[in-house]
This record gives structure tokens, sequence and C-alpha cells, in this order.
């Protein structure tokens, strides 16, 4: 149980210690940090300046069969790669931010869950602080690239910005005049499990009609299944060859985008009318489908929503790229050395 766990007390780092042993351009203390991102087939570490600039980086196989221990290892070995790549020493980095698929809890530095690794229970911050021995935080990975987005990329200058990646799953981050809105424990944000169907099919989680069963890259490719679509001969069964298909004029390919997106927008207007945002921004490879999906995304919404939350609504497509998870991680840990806190506090 989750309650028996002792708070741990790695966020008392100092600040001014910090600052004292980061490295020295003639009379100026060069400053950076670490953001990580962890996913199951790949871990990306980078180091990042104060202004979000990437100076160097490292991107390696997760290797998930390696467990835990092993896979941690190998986050430190990235770690320590983007540093030299980056030419900058060691004690120029003052903090350490990690991003990972959950659910997570960030106050404790745990991984409750994440399927794609299959960890459980695991104190990421806890072992990573032991290792490296700088200050390290952890986030959700989608509430890090909203918060990179919110940062340097299309929400900059926005103060209430909801991030949707549409990629392998749906997954959802909450930026709340700067800084990640995460609920109660460290939960929320997790869009792409709304219903949208209630008598939809049966998601692996044990829920029905899911947002993540029809706009994620394995919901479009069962769409396109179950409208008999087939691909030419060499093609790879995922969401890009039918999103070809789509743009080449395939009725049927045409009708699967066309039923992502009114779903797409069932599941935003919940959203949209219990959170208010100024600006959603969609990242992640099924969003690279455009208008396709856009386009009956926006006509279902204004049949659904009421006009007052739609009007003034922006939205907008990522523009950090690759680097959404990492920036977003070195941002978080960069507000965890504001007057030497937790952001999470």
């Amino acid at each position: 149980m989750l309650l028996g766990f002792p708070r741990l007390n790695l966020f008392d780092f100092s600040i001014a210690s910090a600052y004292n042993d980061a490295t020295s351009v003639g009379s100026k203390i060069l400053k950076t940090v670490i953001g990580v991102d962890l996913g199951g087939t790949n871990i990306v570490s980078a180091v990042v300046n104060e202004k979000g600039k990437v100076l160097g980086k490292d991107k390696r196989k997760t290797q998930a069969l390696l467990g835990a221990v092993g896979v941690m290892n190998r986050i430190v070995d990235s770690i320590h790669a983007a540093s030299q790549n980056s030419g900058l020493s060691w004690n120029s980095h003052l903090a350490v931010g990690i991003g990972s698929p959950g659910p997570l809890n960030p106050k404790k530095g745990l991984i409750i869950y994440t399927p794609n690794l299959n960890w459980k229970n695991v104190r990421i911050v806890d072992y990573l602080h032991k290792k490296l021995h700088k200050k390290v935080v952890l986030e959700n990975d989608a509430n890090l690239a909203a918060l990179g987005e919110t940062w340097i990329g299309a929400g900059k200058g926005e103060k209430f910005v909801l991030c949707i990646t549409l990629g392998t799953g749906v997954g959802g981050g909450l930026i709340l005049e700067g800084k990640i809105y995460e609920g109660a424990w460290g939960v929320s944000n997790h869009i792409g499990h709304i219903v949208v169907d209630p008598n939809g099919p049966k998601a692996p989680y044990g829920n029905s009609g899911i947002l993540e069963q029809y706009v994620s890259a394995t919901g479009i490719v069962r769409l396109a299944t179950e409208a008999g679509l087939k691909l030419p001969p060499g093609q790879p069964l995922e969401a890009y060859s039918f999103q070809k298909m789509a743009e080449a004029g395939n009725s049927k390919a045409l009708k699967v985008y066309d039923q992502a997106g009114k779903m797409l927008a069932v599941g935003l207007t919940t959203a949209i009318h219990l959170l208010n945002p100024g600006v959603i921004i969609f990242s992640g490879g099924v969003a690279g489908a455009g208008d396709l999906l856009m386009k009956p995304m926006m006509k279902e919404l204004k049949v659904r929503c009421f006009a007052s939350h739609l009007k003034g609504l922006k939205f907008r497509m990522a523009k950090l790229g690759d680097n959404m998870g990492v920036v977003g991680a070195a941002r978080l840990a960069w507000q965890s050395l504001q007057k030497g806190k937790n952001p999470h506090k």
C-alpha cells in the first residue's frame, strides 16, 4: 500500500551550494540542468541551460528486459554521456528532471506502475540521487511535454495550457500559470481514459470505450482493421500506413480518420467544459495526420461545445519535436531549484 511508504528527504538540496559548485566562465557562472525522458523503447538525456537550449544530448535503447535496476543504471550512463557531449564539467549541472510513463507519485519520487517497462513501486528518485549526488525530481512524461511546450514551445506566453499527446497511447498534461497541475496525489490528466463510448470495446485496463481506443496509433489500426482496410504488401501495420492511404484519397481510410476526429472532439468536449484551457496543443505521431484528424474534430466541437468555451480557445501543434520530453524535464529541474524547494509542494 502506498500509504506505508516513508517520505523521501531528497528535496532539501542546497541551492547555494549548487550554484557555488557550477562551472565558471571568467566571472560568469555557467548553470545547467539535465532532463531525462524515459520511455519503453529509448532513454534520452539532455543538458539544458536556463533558456531551454540543449547543449548536449544522449539517446540509447532502454532495454527494458534488464529490469528496473538495469534500466536505471542505463539512465545514469546516459546522463553522464549527455554531460560529456555538452563539454561542460559535472559540477555545472545543478539538478536532474526525469519524465516517465505512469501512474507515478512525484512527491515520493515513486513510479507506481508503468506497463511498458513492467515496473511496480520503483523509487527511481532515491536510486538516481544516490548514484548521481544531484537533486532529482520526477514527473509524468505527458505533463513534462506540456511543461516544455509552455516554456519555449507552442504554449509560450500562455497561462492555461492543455497538451495532448497522440502516440501509441493518449496522454495529457495541464499547465496552470506555468506549473503542472497533477491532482491530489499526482495521477491526474489521463485524458486518454475519458470514456467517449460506454458501449465501445473493452480496454486492457478494464474500462470500455475510452478515447485512447480511437485516436491513439493502436486505435487507428483497430479502426482501420475493422473497416476492412488492407495494406499493400510490405507496408507495416501501423497508423502512418493508413494515414498515407487517407492522404491518397482512400474512402475507407478517410472514414477512419473522420471517426477518430469526431471521437477526439467528444473527449475534448469534456476537458474543455471542465478545464476552460486557453490553448490546446497536440503532439505525437498521430497528430501528424493534421487536417485528416483536426477538421472532423473542429466540426464536431462546434456542435458539442458551448460557444462561450470555444470563443478564444486556440489549437496548436507542438513545436519542440523530439526534444519536448527532455526540455520539459529540464524545466521541472529548474523549477525545483527555485528557493531550493520541491516543485510538487
